[in-house]
Parts: structure tokens; sequence; C-alpha cells
């Protein structure tokens, strides 16, 4: 690891040197989290103060035990209290205020800080940080005690602060009412399932917060139960890297679907799991992570005040690299099916519009069905039946219309009509069926209809704009919200790094999308139209 925490005290002493830049007159006491927002934040300096915390008590680092950092930090601690409400809470200034969850992230860097100082430092010269980071952190307490929370993750950054303040405050009597709260949001169980999935399902972000809280909360307990959590999410993420060491995101319920970040945020938890357990897998993970990032001249995660703080895990040495070169995996509580060949990775999601991704490198192709039927739009998944080579998607739509009431309603607004009262006519049906069977270089597709005849079909692939398209007879370049209509024969896709071929296409209508269909895809289009009843093959495919 010595070559690694080399990088990772570098990038924290960058960190640092933004830290001092961002410091402002002495007479105004403060640091602004989000100055080009005009809000004042606290997390950002909060963050900085324990990553500023680390370089200063690190013997590595050039900042180690420098007078230059005492005063911003003492800044820094008189901003945050400054900020800090009655009662102890810091806001979210974007959406949450008086909010024990945002609290509790802070505290959890707050609390670093502390334990650093206390550890590795001169206690005469950071005595006065001590004072005021633990009068922050107990007001702080009080706050996150008496609040609430909004989403799954947050209650086990409640739990982990308070347990941690329990322990840091062990001798005044209210320490006992923090046990007794976390106790509280404990007996509601972590929602972590047996294949390693939160309740979120957000693997570019909250799946690290609530490992991250875990983690904590067992370096106080010693409970091994709470790493079993962050041992099978862990497994889970190895199965949701795609081939350019990015994250699949595309099923997550929160802000980090679509993002396209590298795992880095979890090395850390990486590194801390290969430590404890000797799971080779996870040190090559970890090895992996840090190692590219160093390759691709990215900042190191901002974790070393973790790693500091966690006994023997800078000492640590990784041994293995890389990743899964191959996986198959459903998960059958989030109707997710992933799967990594040499050539590709895909994932299907049950229950999704978007319902197929694959990835070719970094090339990816998202597909969807328009049927426009109705109140129904696309082909949503219903039913996902998964094989040793693919998958098999089912959905059943209705034509339906309403009738007259039976009896006169109580009033003729429309809007204050009960219409689930309202007997249905079903006049249609559409039954969709897509089969995924996959081949060496990539998928062959098989969308097959039944029931209702002559309703326009759309099959939609999309690339992302820059691609080159080219075929015997056209060569274009994809741009956002535009789409090509694959009437015959078949198109390549070029991003310069990688080359893929989609057809044979269809083009029996060109009926792009319903009028309500209003909101326009950020994605260039290829489509193929058939009408129903209808049983098109085509495949999608590296060269």
């Amino acid at each position: 690891m010595k070559r690694y925490m080399a990088h990772m005290i570098s990038s924290a002493e960058k960190r640092v040197e933004y830290f001092l830049e961002r410091q402002v007159k002495e007479q105004d006491n403060c640091f602004y989290g989000s100055l080009e927002q005009e809000i004042i934040d606290v997390k950002p300096t909060v963050y900085l103060l324990a990553t500023a915390a680390a370089v200063y008590c690190n013997p590595d680092s050039r900042f180690y035990k420098s007078q230059e950092l005492i005063r911003p930090m003492n800044l820094a601690l008189d901003f945050i209290r400054k900020y800090q409400r009655e009662g102890g809470s810091f806001d979210y200034p974007s959406c949450n205020f008086l909010s024990a969850p945002d609290t509790a992230f802070c505290f959890k860097r707050l609390i670093s800080a502390y334990r650093l100082f206390e550890s590795f430092a001169d206690r005469a010269a950071t005595e006065v940080l001590m004072d005021k980071l633990l009068l922050i952190m107990k007001e702080a307490l009080y706050g996150i005690r008496d609040g609430g929370f909004h989403t799954p993750n947050h209650r086990w950054a409640i739990v982990a602060s308070m347990t941690q303040g329990a322990e840091l405050f062990c001798n005044e009597e209210w320490a006992d009412s923090l046990h007794l709260r976390a106790a509280a949001y404990l007996q509601e169980g972590i929602d972590g399932n047996e294949d390693g999935e939160y309740a979120e399902r957000s693997t570019g972000n909250y799946n690290a917060v609530v490992n991250q809280a875990l983690i904590s909360l067992y370096e106080v307990t010693k409970e091994e139960a709470y790493l079993g959590y962050v041992e099978r999410n862990l497994h889970m993420m190895l199965t949701y890297i795609d081939p350019d060491d990015t994250i699949f995101t595309q099923n997550s319920t929160r802000q980090d679907r679509g993002a396209a970040d590298y795992a880095d945020k979890y090395f850390y938890q990486f590194l801390y799991m290969a430590a404890h357990t000797g799971n080779e897998e996870f040190d090559a993970a970890a090895h992996k992570m840090i190692q590219d990032n160093i390759q691709r001249g990215d900042m190191a995660p901002d974790c070393l005040h973790n790693i500091m703080h966690w006994k023997g895990i800078g000492e640590y040495e990784l041994k293995g690299y890389g990743f899964p070169e191959t996986y198959r995996k459903y998960y059958r509580d989030s109707g997710v099916l992933r799967v990594k060949k040499k050539a590709y990775t895909y994932s299907v999601l049950k229950g999704n519009r978007n319902f197929f991704y694959i990835k070719f490198g970094g090339l990816q192709v998202t597909l969807r069905i328009g049927e426009s039927y109705c109140g129904i739009r696309n082909f949503i998944p219903q039913d996902m039946q998964t094989s040793e080579n693919g998958c098999v998607l089912k959905a059943e739509a209705k034509g339906w219309y309403y009738q007259p009431f039976s009896e006169k309603p109580a009033d003729s607004d429309w809007w204050k009509m009960d219409h689930t009262k309202r007997e249905l006519l079903n006049s249609s049906e559409l039954i969709t069926t897509v089969e995924l069977t996959e081949r060496e270089k990539g998928i062959a597709v098989r969308v097959k209809t039944e029931g209702i005849e002559r309703l326009p079909l759309r099959v939609e692939m999309c690339i992302a704009p820059g691609s080159i398209l080219e075929s015997d007879t056209f060569c274009l370049k994809a741009e956002a919200e535009q789409a090509l209509l694959l009437k015959d024969g078949f198109v390549t896709v070029d991003n310069r790094r990688q080359r893929i071929k989609i057809g044979p296409g269809r083009g029996s209508h060109k009926f792009a999308a319903h009028y309500s269909e209003t909101e326009k895809e950020p994605d260039f289009c290829i489509r193929m139209n058939e009408y129903t009843p209808c049983d098109m093959e085509f495949c999608i495919e590296a060269i």
C-alpha cells in the first residue's frame, strides 16, 4: 500500500490547497461551500476539514503538524458552529432543513477529524480544535437523536453517528438516550437482501453510503453481522461493473440513475473487507480501482481519514488485480439480469421502459419498444424467464374504453367523479414477447407479437451522440434527439473505440411516436418499424 498511500496523501494535499485558497478574510470568519449558488452549506467545509486533519496528522505529508493549517481549521470550525441550528442540526440548503441525516453525514467526518487528532497529533497544538469539535458534535448528536429521515440510507447514517457518539460521550448520562434511539431504528431491520441489494438500488452512490455506515457500526460494536451486509453488497457490486470499468446505474431509484462513474468510491470498502476477510476478489478489485485511478491521472478517493483511523488497513499489502472477467447473476427482488461475457456486458430490467442495455467497451446500446396502444406507450416487461444463454420477456396489454356509469353519478364534474366505478370495455389485446439470445460477439433479439392487428410497433436502439453510423449507402454522425429509420440491411456504429453492427432492419411504416410523447430523447435513436402482428429478428454484435 505504500505507493498508493503516497497517491492518497498527495490527492488529500491538493484538496487541502483548495481548502486554503477558499478561506476568506478573517473578519468574515467562514468558508462558503457553494458560493456560485449563493447558499450557505457547511458540508463541503466539514469534509475538507477531515481531509485537512488527515494530512496534518500524517507523518508522510508535507502538511504534517503544519502551523499553516491550524488557523484555517479553527476558522472552519467557527464557520461550522456559526451555522449550526439551535438544537444541533445542520441544513442541506437545496432541500433539507433541520436535517438529522445531513447532520449525521457531517458528524461522520467531524468524528474522523477528532479521532485523528486524538491518535496522531500533538494534543497541545490541537486542543482548541478538539474542544470546538466536541462542542459541535455534542450539539449535533441532539439534532440527530431528535430528528427524522426521508430515505432508507438516512437511517443507517443516523444510527452510525449515534453509536459513535454514545461511545465518544460514554461518561455522560444522555449517552444512553443515543443507544435507545439507535435501537428504535435498528428494530426495523437493515434493508439488505441475500443478494446484497439495498432498498434504493443505488449502485452509483447510496450503496457506498450504507456500507460506510455499517462499517462504522462494526468498528464500535464488533458485531460481525454488520459486515455481512457490506460483504454481500460488494459481491453484488462486482457484477455491476461494465467493460469500461464504470458502474451500471440504470436501475437505481435515486439521482445517480444513468450516471457512468468509476467505482473509486468503493475502493476503501473493498480494501477494508479484503483485509478483514482475506477475500481475493475484493483484494483484486481494490487494487485495480486505485491503480487505474493513478493511471487515469485522477484524484485518489477522499478516504485518507478512514484508512488512517482503521487499524492495520494502511499496512495491508494488495496482491491481486482486476474485476471478474465473466459473471451471470439474476437479482430476483429487483428484476435485474446482469451478464458479462468476454466481448460485452448486458443488463435486462424487468418493469422498465428501457429494458435492455448492452455495452461493448465504452459503446452502449439501449433497447426499447414503442407500442402507443391506448394508454400504453412502451413495452414494459411484466415477466422475465432467464436461461443459461439469455432470457425471455413478456407483457400483455389491453385496449380499453370507459363505459357510461350504470347509475347517475353524484356530480357532473369530471374530476370529482369516481371513475373506478365505471365498467371497462376491453376491445382488444396485445401480447409482446422478446427473446434475447447470447452469441459470441453480441445478442440476437427476437420480437414477436400476438393480438391486435395493424398497430405500428417501433423497435428503438439508442446510442450516444457523436458516434459514426455507416451502411452501404450512407455515412452520418449521430446527433442528439435525432433518429434514423433502418428499413433494410445492416448499419455499423463506430465511436472510435469500438465498432458494432445492428440489423437487419425493418421499415413497414414511418410512425415515430404518439403526440403525447413530447419529451425528446437525449441520445440518437436507430428505429425498426413493423405493423402487428409481427415476428422480427435482428442482432447487435461487435465487429
